[in-house]
């Protein structure tokens, strides 16, 4: 996800700097009716990377919290079939991450809430 986020970004800002380096190879820097769509498509540009910026950080934070609220789960849940499972998942939810949490989800979170008795 990291790389992700990175490749995004260098990539978004340098095709935002590409229009102002057309630009600046005119050797004019005055603004002209010639240099309008130049400074119209790298507003569009620079809108277009901090939306999907925007996008890819508010889909980290949400997976982020994500993984912590499972590792909770892990560390809190008392109705395992072995202790070693729980040993095992720690493990996995911590190097794995978001992966690893949504792997602990849907393999064992959901199975064992079900097992779960009905409290009275």
């Amino acid at each position: 996800m990291n790389k992700i986020l990175k490749y995004s970004a260098v990539s978004g800002a340098l095709a935002s700097l590409l229009p102002v380096v057309a630009h600046a190879a005119t050797d004019s820097y005055e603004t002209t009716a010639d240099s309008a769509p130049i400074e119209a498509a790298t507003g569009g540009a620079l809108a277009v990377f901090f939306v999907v910026w925007a996008f890819f950080a508010i889909a980290g934070l949400v997976l982020f919290v994500f993984w912590i609220i499972m590792l909770i789960d892990v560390f809190k849940r008392t109705n395992w079939k072995q202790e070693s499972d729980k040993t095992l998942w720690i493990v996995l939810v911590i190097l794995l991450g978001w992966i690893g949490a949504a792997v602990y989800y849907f393999a064992v979170k959901r199975e064992l809430d079900a097992k779960k008795p009905a409290v009275k």
